[in-house]
């Protein structure tokens, strides 16, 4: 179903919160309206699409099929709405309220974030920035064809239909750990790797990288990873007084270097470097408030 086919915006709002909310009183909450208004809005959607839309389950109201299947569209189609009333008299960010969405790993959201935050608070001071986490080498096409996020920043491997990619940056990957930790000062070999304990986040449990694939090319064992934590800026802490290490891209290394006295080692020569991009949906690829913020986050990220 087109977006100009579906019936008028604040229907559409509303049945879409209400897919997520499952409850009318907190659909009403959320929009600050009355749940009158939100039922009515709910009747008239009903009776246009010829579907009850929501049945109630344990006291829940549950999305029926036809409802779930509208969900990818009835999201475009209220960011194409919402996109549209905003740019209707050309983009300006000083008015912006618009808040971008960013899927990512955290090293690269501890990289970008500082800088992001600056911008917008001197160039779009309304406007916002919320990071999401994703895998860096899986490009999240799920995620950016039905608008939980705006652009994904990773290392993928640019085979997604209808996603447009923009190469940002090639960058080598570096291992950090204490001060005086007993292999400092030299360039790591394989065998080291095999032996040293690593730290690495959560969203990595049971997923192996490049290291760990050079490793099993060489036939040596896995890495040891004795915890895993929530975001890559808490491993630090966790390192302080331990052998424990990370590996992460260079120029993230350098800032956690500088801020928690850490020892940047390079790693063994085989493994490549790993070219980081930018993917966005094609249906933005003309958004004059899209096309302002992704230009932003490449002159930063580049």
């Amino acid at each position: 179903m087109a977006a100009a086919a579906l019936p008028h915006a604040r229907a559409r709002k509303k049945c879409f919160i209400l897919m997520e909310t499952g409850s009318v009183t907190k659909t009403a909450e959320r929009l600050v309206r009355t749940q009158p208004g939100v039922s009515r809005d709910l009747a008239r959607l009903r009776e246009e699409l010829a579907d009850p839309l929501f049945v109630r389950v344990r006291g829940t109201l549950e999305p029926t099929e036809l409802a779930r299947n509208l969900r990818g569209t009835v999201r475009q189609a209220l960011e194409a709405v919402d996109q549209a009333l905003e740019e209707g008299g050309g983009f300006r960010p000083s008015e912006s309220t618009q808040v971008f969405k960013i899927g990512t790993t955290s090293a690269v959201e501890l990289l970008l974030a500082p800088l992001l935050h600056r911008f917008l608070e001197s160039a779009a001071p309304n406007a916002g920035a919320y990071f999401f986490p994703a895998y860096g080498d899986v490009t999240p096409v799920e995620d950016l064809e039905t608008g939980a996020v705006d652009i994904a920043i990773g290392r993928f491997d640019h085979q997604a239909r209808n996603i447009t990619f923009f190469p940002l940056f090639e960058e080598r990957r570096v291992c950090l750990v204490r001060r005086d930790h007993p292999l400092g000062d030299k360039r790591l070999e394989l065998a080291d790797l095999a032996d040293m304990r690593f730290i690495s986040t959560i969203n990595m449990l049971g997923r192996d990288n490049d290291v760990d694939n050079m490793l099993k090319k060489h036939g040596l064992s896995k890495r040891k990873f004795p915890m895993y934590v929530s975001t890559l800026s808490l491993a630090p802490f966790a390192m302080q007084g331990s052998n424990a290490a990370i590996t992460l891209p260079v120029r993230v290394a350098r800032i956690l270097a500088d801020q928690f006295d850490l020892t940047m080692l390079e790693l063994p020569e085989e493994l490549p470097n790993r070219m980081y991009s930018i993917a966005w949906h094609a249906r933005w690829d003309t958004s004059l408030s899209h096309r302002w913020f992704r230009d932003a986050v490449i002159s930063m990220l580049r």
